[in-house]
């Protein structure tokens, strides 16, 4: 029998070491239970995300069968819920304290918990409407059914907008993310930004859909068809115009007109212009057509086209819509090749190219006949795109894509004499580029191009624009300053000069293959212009003034074949402005982008 002194004894620092050991099995435990549960909540979210792509991209070509578009819309709500659950537990929240970690998964948690609401919410309302219903058939358009996806449009719309308005509460800030998840969160915020600013549009409009389309009576628009190939700050020449007219939802073009049939060429102004628009840009925005679009304020450009019109041709009809050769070519993804005649098929791929370069070789000549032989076919091209809109049997759904597309590049403008109309765009790209009244939800500056050579030069050009502001590091009692320097490329080949047809290089100002440009530079709203630069030097503007509340200034550069020209203007914020993210308002180019490289220090 053994007595107590026989019993091992314990060391004394034993069953503290066992408890620590336990504490710390127990976190590692933990943290591992935590890193699972993470790990499975990413990869529910990401699959879930992933599925409501893959489905979207079937939707699109199964809209048209009702019963296949509820098998989407049911599964893609499943899916986006499946991720909003996955990201919304405490685990979940509790990771987006952590530095570097925590702003990526609070990105995916607010763009999950949008995803769900715009699926639930905008999607599966708008998509479960007949958009089928629509037509056209046989070129017209179903009022009965427009009106009823009107009233959906106005439901959905206020909903949309809430979406992107709690992402803005939210101040999330794609640039701080992890480098693989910003492409994508930086692409889905702009498309929520997007689909929200248009549907809001759309919600305004919904009631007035039906009258749009010639319900009660005939409505008549004017519709500019832009050249971009001789640039203006709006796109370009406007070349054509086409009268649209609806009648109880058809579509006809009425009546076609260009610079041959109206009083281009004038005197004096057609109309009175505004006297800061003069001075930026002379008295020939108003004397002649080819000149309307010099400026960027569209409502005035509307006004002008009207005039022009009705002075020769009568009532120009209810509102005035701008379009590009660029949008044009959107626009046959939906009507298919267009066929002009003799071997000339115009297609997505090559209608820019045909309209603003080939066009000119096929009719070389520099007398009237040829440049009305190029008006003309001009006018046969976007006719007949317009003409075969109206009598397509298919899917009005079908032309989402390439309207958006041409709206979010600044291809599409409209103003109406409708005050509810304009009321639905007013704030929005349709107004026109700079479109912003207030720096307060985005500063906007504006580059725009004027071809003064009187040709076709700008074809071969293209640009990119650099910003750099101390907005968000000034201190309180100084202004911030706005630097914008655009690269401007002329791209022809010297060695392709001597080939070019006339109307592409007149040589009526300029010896053949040299390009003259009127570059004109906006600063923000309260903004006051400091200095100018070319290629590095100091150079005094041709022009500038105040311009739809912003400084402006109007900078001539001339170009030989195959170089390019950097202009730098700098300009001086006002006193007591609020500044959000700054972006760029430009001509649309041939490319449909103009690279934008900006500085900002410290702003988010």
């Amino acid at each position: 029998m053994s007595t107590p002194h026989d019993t091992p004894s314990t060391p004394a620092g034993r069953k503290p070491r066992r408890r620590m050991k336990t504490i710390i099995w127990s976190i590692v435990g933990a943290l591992g239970l935590f890193a699972t549960i993470l790990g499975a909540s990413a990869a529910v979210a990401y699959t879930s995300l992933m599925s409501v792509v893959d489905e979207a991209k079937e939707l699109v070509s199964d809209i048209g069968d009702s019963d296949a578009v509820d098998e989407h819309v049911d599964s893609m709500k499943s899916s986006t819920r499946a991720a909003r659950f996955a990201t919304a537990h405490p685990l979940w929240r509790a990771t987006e304290v952590i530095p570097v970690v925590g702003e990526n998964t609070r990105a995916i948690r607010l763009l999950s918990a949008s995803a769900d609401d715009l699926v639930g919410d905008v999607a599966a309302p708008l998509l479960q409407a007949d958009l089928t219903s629509i037509g056209p058939v046989d070129g017209v358009l179903n009022v009965d059914a427009v009106r009823d996806v009107g009233n959906v449009l106005a439901e959905v719309g206020p909903a949309a907008q809430q979406v992107h308005l709690r992402l803005i509460a939210a101040g999330l800030d794609t640039d701080k993310l992890l480098e693989p998840l910003q492409g994508p969160a930086g692409q889905a915020v702009d498309a929520i930004s997007l689909v929200s600013d248009l549907l809001a549009r759309f919600a305004v409009l919904g009631p007035h859909l039906p009258t749009m389309i010639g319900a009660d009576e005939p409505r008549n628009y004017l519709v500019l068809v832009q050249n971009t190939a001789e640039a203006r700050s709006l796109g370009g020449n406007p070349a054509v115009m086409l009268r649209l007219t609806f009648d109880e939802g058809r579509m006809d073009v009425t009546e076609e007109a260009g610079r041959f049939d109206v009083n281009t060429g004038r005197d004096e102004s057609i109309v009175p212009l505004n006297p800061w628009t003069e001075e930026l840009y002379t008295d020939r925005v108003g004397k002649w057509l080819q000149d309307i679009t010099m400026t960027p304020d569209f409502a005035q450009t509307a006004h002008l086209a009207r005039a022009f019109w009705e002075e020769t041709l009568g009532d120009p009809g209810h509102a005035v819509l701008s379009i590009d050769p660029v949008a044009l070519g959107y626009f046959i993804e939906a009507t298919g090749p267009i066929d002009l005649g003799g071997d000339v098929v115009l297609t997505e791929e090559n209608a820019a190219r045909i309209l603003m370069n080939d066009v000119y070789f096929r009719f070389p000549g520099d007398t009237m006949e040829s440049m009305q032989l190029q008006d003309e076919f001009f006018g046969l091209a976007a006719g007949s795109i317009f003409a075969k809109l109206t009598s397509i049997d298919g899917v009005f759904s079908d032309l989402a894509s390439p309207i958006v597309k041409a709206y979010s590049e600044g291809r599409l403008y409209y103003a109406s004499t409708d005050a509810s109309e304009n009321k639905a765009i007013k704030g929005s790209k349709l107004q026109g580029p700079l479109y912003r009244s207030t720096n307060r939800a985005e500063t906007l500056l504006g580059v725009f191009i004027n071809d003064t050579t009187e040709g076709k030069l700008d074809y071969y050009t293209d640009m990119s624009v650099a910003i750099a502001s101390d907005v968000c590091t000034v201190s309180e009692d100084d202004v911030p300053t706005f630097t914008t320097t655009a690269t401007y490329n002329y791209n022809l080949d010297p060695n392709d000069v001597s080939g070019l047809p006339h109307y592409i290089s007149t040589e009526r100002y300029y010896p053949k293959g040299v390009k003259a440009t009127d570059l004109v530079f906006y600063g923000p709203v309260g903004s006051t212009f400091v200095s100018a630069k070319v290629d590095g030097q100091e150079y005094v503007p041709h022009a500038g003034t105040n311009d739809l509340g912003r400084a402006a200034v109007r900078i001539r550069i001339e170009q030989q074949p195959s170089t390019s020209t950097d202009v730098e203007v700098i300009f001086a914020g006002g006193e007591g402005q609020e500044y959000g993210p700054i972006n760029l308002a430009h001509t649309p180019m041939l490319e449909d982008d103009v690279p934008l490289d900006l500085d900002a220090a410290g702003c988010h």
